[in-house]
């Protein structure tokens, strides 16, 4: 990853000294607009070639957003109930409004919610879900 990182922090040098060194030669003018304009525009268009080339997804290939299926026997620890709620909260459900889709009081709904975050070693909503995202169980 790091190598990763360098490469493109190091292309993105070269691309930026380039382009300084042109826009130098114009102010100093050494180059007419015409041309500086002309070498810019055709610096971005390859660049942008560059990119869908090697950064687009191909047809025919996985989608990068393929999740994978749950563990099992993560899922096992956790009630039916629960899972959906769990659902409900990583969609950003408030409390009355999952007691109301799933028919069932506040309180009730409060309490699942204390049993997920202890199975899930969290304190709030937002890490519950994020938690739930991170092990895939949603």
């Amino acid at each position: 990853m790091k190598s990763v990182i360098l490469r493109y922090s190091l292309l993105l040098f070269m691309l930026l000294a380039l382009f300084k060194g042109f826009e130098y030669a114009f102010f100093s003018h050494r180059i007419a607009l015409d041309v500086y304009l002309g070498i810019t525009a055709l610096s971005f268009l390859i660049i942008g070639a560059l990119a869908v080339r090697y950064l687009w997804p191909r047809p025919g290939g996985k989608p990068h957003t393929e999740t994978p299926e749950p563990d099992p026997a993560l899922l096992q620890q956790f009630s039916q109930r629960e899972q959906e709620i769990l659902r409900l909260l990583a969609h950003g459900y408030t409390n009355k409004e999952m007691a109301a889709a799933l028919k069932l009081s506040p309180n009730t709904i409060k309490t699942h919610l204390k049993n997920l975050y202890t199975k899930l070693q969290v304190t709030n909503r937002t890490q519950a879900a994020a938690e739930a995202k991170l092990l895939n169980l949603l």
